[in-house]
C-alpha cells in the first residue's frame, strides 16, 4: 500500500471522521458566536449602548467635543461627553443625564434650548431629528 492510499484509509476511520466533524461544528459555532457583537463583560449590547455608539456619540463628536472632551482646549462646565459614564457623572451642574428621564435630564433641556443660561451647542440648536436621537438614547438607558 502506498503512502497516499494509507493516508486516505486513515482519514476514513471512524475516529478521524468524528474529529473532522467536531472541528467543522466548532468552527461553525465560533463563526455564529462572533457574528453577534458583545461587550467587554461578554453580554450583548442593549439598545442604549448601540444608540450611543452609532448615533449619539458621533453627534456629540460633531457638535460638542470642541468644548466637552479630552481634546478640548478648555473643558467647559467640567463636563466630558465621550463616554456614557462621563455623561452620567456630569459636570459642574451635576449629572448631565438621568437614565430613562427625558424631562429632567439637564443635557436634554440644554440641547432643546429650554435653559436660559445653558443653550447647547451655543453655535446653533441641533435639529429636531438630532434631539430626538438623544431623547431616544436617554429613554433607553436603564436607571
Amino acid at each position: 500500500m502506498n503512502a497516499d492510499a494509507l493516508t486516505f484509509s486513515v482519514l476514513r476511520t471512524p475516529i478521524c471522521v468524528l474529529l473532522r466533524l467536531s472541528a467543522a461544528i466548532s468552527l461553525l459555532l465560533g463563526c455564529l458566536a462572533s457574528s453577534h457583537a458583545t461587550l467587554a463583560d461578554g453580554n450583548p449590547p442593549d439598545d442604549a449602548t448601540t444608540l450611543f455608539k452609532d448615533k449619539v456619540r458621533p453627534l456629540f463628536e460633531r457638535k460638542c467635543f470642541d468644548c466637552h472632551s479630552s481634546k478640548a482646549e478648555e473643558l467647559k462646565g467640567e463636563l466630558k461627553l465621550e463616554t456614557v459614564e462621563q455623561i452620567l457623572k456630569g459636570g459642574a451642574t451635576g449629572p448631565a443625564v438621568i437614565a430613562g428621564d427625558v424631562e429632567n435630564s439637564f443635557l436634554l433641556r440644554s440641547i432643546r434650548y429650554q435653559e436660559d443660561d445653558f443653550q447647547m451647542p451655543p453655535a446653533g440648536k441641533m435639529t429636531d431629528e438630532e434631539i430626538a436621537e438623544v431623547e431616544k438614547w436617554v429613554k433607553a438607558l436603564k436607571p
